[in-house]
């Protein structure tokens, strides 16, 4: 059973705003997701360059006291020759030479060292760079433009559905009116004939009267 027009429109209408509501509430949840996604993003970077941080802490401490050490032994075997030439009664080249040389190769070292940590805070550098991309290339991923509701679309199609509807129901009316004519002609017509047919029963009635009363007068004539 087909429901009225007015009930058609009204249930395309209804139908329009209720895909609206339904397009606004996923706009809302996708908006919660990429706020949840970006606080979690937040934190990932942070907790990467907290660690890389603490890395380069640790390094630096181990540089620090690596040189510490350093600085310890040369002296220590600076102070060892100074003390054992005393005692043998050596001075002079040799034991300046010998000195030079342990305050040489502890240079060395040192340098060696501070070339490492150069080397170690260089690619820190680097990689904090390259965390800083990828965090912000991350966060553009996620936070991609969100969809609202699309109401010129929605009306549009509502305002074509409920044209569509409205025609349709147009036609139908014309339809039934125009049955409803062809039924009412029919049955003129049908009327016309039913009176065409008594008219012509009741003509053969009375011509076969006269025909039985101009039979029956001849007939009386005869006898007489």
């Amino acid at each position: 059973m087909c429901l009225p027009v007015a009930a058609q429109i009204a249930l395309t209408v209804a139908s329009g705003a209720a895909q609206l509501a339904a397009q606004a509430q996923a706009a809302k949840a996708q908006a919660r997701a990429q706020r949840q996604a970006s606080a979690n993003e937040v934190k990932r970077w942070q907790h990467e360059v907290s660690a890389a941080r603490l890395g380069e802490s640790h390094q630096e401490t181990a540089a620090a006291m690596e040189a510490l050490k350093g600085d310890q032994e040369a002296s220590e075997a600076i102070g060892t020759l100074m003390t054992s030439a005393a005692e043998r009664g050596v001075e002079g080249t040799s034991t300046g030479l010998a000195v030079a040389n342990y305050m040489q190769m502890n240079a060395n070292y040192q340098t060696a060292l501070e070339q490492q940590a150069l080397m170690n805070r260089q690619g820190l550098s680097m990689a904090l760079t390259g965390a800083g991309m990828g965090f912000q290339q991350n966060m553009i991923n996620i936070n991609q433009p969100i969809a609202g509701p699309d109401y010129l679309g929605v009306a549009l199609g509502t305002a074509q559905q409920a044209q569509a509807q409205w025609g349709a129901g147009q036609l139908r009316e014309g339809q039934q009116n125009l049955y409803a004519q062809t039924a009412a002609l029919r049955q003129a017509e049908a009327g016309v004939r039913g009176r065409g047919v008594t008219a012509a029963r009741m003509g053969t009635s009375i011509g076969a009267q006269r025909v039985r009363q101009f039979g029956l007068g001849q007939g009386v004539r005869a006898a007489k």
